[in-house]
């Protein structure tokens, strides 16, 4: 395991990230702040959106490479939505062990509109 996935791996609790994507008509940087789950090989992170007409999605459909920053730690990957079913329901279920309101929601029948996987790839941002 390297080095930032160790770093990765030690941030799993923490609450929230912030993800970057470039503005799909400016090009521009667009930070939100997120929850997510860590997938369980440390090279990926994965995200949910109850809408996904807010900007980060669509940025992501038009330039998929993004940055990741989780506390201290910064990387780069490229994100893609989840569109096998199975993998979609064990990110679902992640995202409701961690937070109380995705927990609260799946009980009230709302899901994610989308879920995201984030590729890590281990390539560290400047």
């Amino acid at each position: 395991m390297s080095d930032w996935q160790q770093k990765l791996a030690g941030l799993r609790d923490v609450r929230t990230c912030r993800i970057t994507t470039r503005g799909r008509k400016t090009g521009r940087p667009h930070t939100v702040t997120i929850w997510f789950v860590v997938g369980a090989e440390e090279q990926r992170v994965y995200l949910g959106t109850l809408r996904m007409g807010r900007d980060w999605p669509r940025n992501v459909a038009a330039n998929p490479e993004v940055t990741v920053d989780i506390a201290d730690l910064r990387l780069q990957g490229r994100a893609r939505v989840v569109t096998d079913d199975r993998k979609r329901q064990r990110v679902e279920s992640a995202l409701a062990a961690k937070y109380w309101g995705v927990w609260i929601g799946s009980w009230l029948g709302l899901r994610p509109q989308g879920v995201f996987e984030v590729d890590l790839g281990g390539e560290a941002a400047s």
